[in-house]
């Protein structure tokens, strides 16, 4: 529940992202192409799938163009060494903030390490040959065509730019240029164009944990006060599974020997964010994840046997023994679980066939008296009807006005959140996935304090299993081969970066202007100094002088490569270590 705030209309705005202002003035088709156009370049230049510089320009609301580049053929001299021609030209990206770049300025510009989509302007340009019927160049397009005109940029004299921001145009020009095979190209560019019922299932066909049959019992219940029916017969030895309406077809097809309730017996429930989990209306404790036969983002949005197998277990036996502070961090615990494990012959069904059958039951966080309860990705969204144009739904929210205000909201809010979820990894060796679909803020009602974060979904954890057993006394066993058993604590906290700082804090910072002037940096530092000692391993990966890159996961590497569990990582700017004296 958020809180309804309304902004003082004595303040004045000191605030302005230009590239949330510059997308409020598009049309919602333009928006969403920018929106993935804007992270599939992102993906590009920082997974270093092609190479890219920054160039300085003069141009109105751009201080300068992250000019990404093809992949030179082999054998030529690197971009750094030869004149630029046209054809050496990926595409054109206008920026109204410097990217974070790496090493020294050269004639040609600055290599850019990270470019992120709210560093970009949504006119995105493709350097073609002229043609008579190009339209006149509007005054960015002059001012970079002026930029570009000089050595050691060889464009010659026909060329246009075209103002190009149709995802599948950069995806199947990408995939030209690193010559990606004709069917992967296919099939990922599908993906960018972007009420549940239940079974009657025998219960030797499920592997259960925890009271997941009493808990169905009650749903079930609730459905038929909803639908004004009987509850159908369950035959002896039988459980019911939810499953959402639309993957009844699904189910059909992967498990045949399963029963349907008659399609009028259903309940209607609310999605969360996380898309997988809803939420019954009239139940307030509890939320269930279901599995979605649908691939959005790296993978499909089924569940895995492994999560059925370790949520119960480790909310029961390790959560209670964790090293945090309980006064700021609530952890969701996931009470029950049930899988489609052995078919009617009793044999064991395939991993990548069992995953689409399974539900898990989490249990949820009961706000407090003079408490709210805000989803983190929410506060990160912008664009909506009652907030000013271009304004993120934070400042809106917290009327975060004035650089003071920004500057204390953030410091309050990154010290809650590191102080919550650096005890466990340095002493427990484990890693919460602190996404922000995962993150709650928790607030006071009354004064709008900062109280806590609630963290749910423990199928994303990573943990170094000695550190973590003999840190709660616990001898807690996993799957072969599950992917949250890392080899190392470094491993582990690679889940916690990507997480924490890469995805949640650093995209709170740059809507909240404090990335660019290094504000939002010495803020990190400042609490991670608190946390880590200086002898400690996350020190020398984090806060060390020479840990200017990390090891940053690569979404695009891994659908390149067809990976999901198996991530690939390459170094990317530590942003933790950001100042912006650097650039």
């Amino acid at each position: 529940m958020g809180v309804p705030l309304t902004a003082s209309s004595s303040e004045a705005y000191d605030w302005d992202n230009m590239t949330l202002v510059a997308v409020a003035d598009l049309d919602p088709a333009e928006r969403a192409a920018f929106a993935v156009t804007s992270r599939l370049l992102s993906c590009i230049v920082t997974e270093a799938l092609l190479p890219a510089v920054y160039v300085p320009t003069s141009a109105a609301g751009a201080c300068g163009v992250c000019v990404i580049l093809t992949a030179l053929p082999s054998g030529e001299d690197s971009w750094r060494s030869r004149p630029l021609r046209r054809e050496d030209i990926f595409a054109i990206v206008p920026v109204h903030g410097k990217p974070v770049l790496k090493g020294d300025a050269s004639e040609r510009g600055t290599q850019v390490w990270m470019l992120d989509p709210l560093d970009m302007l949504p006119s995105i340009y493709d350097a073609q040959e002229f043609s008579l019927g190009a339209s006149g160049l509007e005054d960015l397009r002059d001012a970079i065509t002026n930029t570009l005109s000089s050595p050691p940029w060889e464009l010659g004299t026909s060329f246009s730019l075209n103002r190009v921001c149709d995802p599948l145009h950069w995806w199947h020009k990408f995939a030209q240029t690193i010559q990606i095979d004709s069917d992967l190209r296919a099939n990922l560019a599908e993906e960018l164009l972007s009420s549940y019922t239940w079974q009657i299932v025998p219960r030797q066909r499920l592997e259960v944990k925890g009271e997941f049959e009493g808990e169905m019992h009650r749903l079930v219940q609730v459905a038929a006060e909803q639908c004004k029916k009987p509850i159908p017969e369950v035959p002896a030895g039988s459980l019911i599974m939810p499953v959402y309406y639309l993957q009844r077809a699904n189910i059909r097809a992967k498990f045949p020997d399963v029963d349907f309730f008659d399609d009028d017996f259903s309940l209607d429930a609310l999605g969360q964010t996380s898309l997988r989990t809803v939420v019954i209306p009239g139940i307030s404790d509890l939320a269930i994840k279901l599995a979605v036969g649908i691939k959005v983002s790296s993978a499909l949005r089924t569940i895995s046997h492994f999560t059925a197998d370790v949520g119960p277990r480790f909310s029961t036996l390790i959560i209670p023994k964790l090293n945090v502070d309980r006064n700021i961090l609530h952890i969701e615990s996931e009470t029950s679980s049930a899988v489609y494990v052995r078919d009617a012959a009793n044999r064991d069904v395939a991993p990548d066939v069992a995953k689409h059958f399974t539900a898990v039951i989490r249990q949820q966080y009961p706000a407090g008296d003079d408490e709210s309860v805000i989803i983190c990705a929410a506060l990160l969204d912008w664009g909506h009807e009652d907030a000013p144009k271009g304004i993120p739904v934070v400042i809106h929210l917290f009327e975060l006005y004035t650089h003071e205000k920004r500057v204390a909201f953030f410091d309050e809010y990154a010290r809650l959140l590191i102080d919550a979820l650096l005890p466990a990894m340095l002493h427990n060796g484990l890693a919460f996935e602190a996404h922000p679909q995962n993150s709650l803020l928790r607030i006071s009602r009354s004064t709008r304090a900062l109280r806590g974060f609630v963290l749910r979904d423990l199928g994303g954890l990573r943990m170094h299993a000695p550190t973590l057993c003999a840190s709660t006394g616990v001898d807690f066993t996993f799957l072969p081969e599950h992917c949250v058993v890392t080899d190392t604590l470094a491993e582990a906290s690679k889940k916690l970066y990507h997480t924490l700082f890469h995805n949640h804090l650093q995209r709170l910072a740059r809507l909240l202007g404090l990335h660019y002037n290094g504000v939002a940096g010495e803020i990190l530092r400042k609490h991670l100094e608190r946390n880590i000692p200086r002898d400690a391993w996350l020190w020398k990966i984090w806060m060390a002088e020479d840990a200017r890159s990390v090891s940053g996961k690569c979404l695009m590497r891994m659908k390149i490569q067809g990976l999901y569990r198996d991530s690939v990582y390459e170094p990317f700017p530590n942003i933790i270590q950001y100042r912006p004296t650097e650039l």
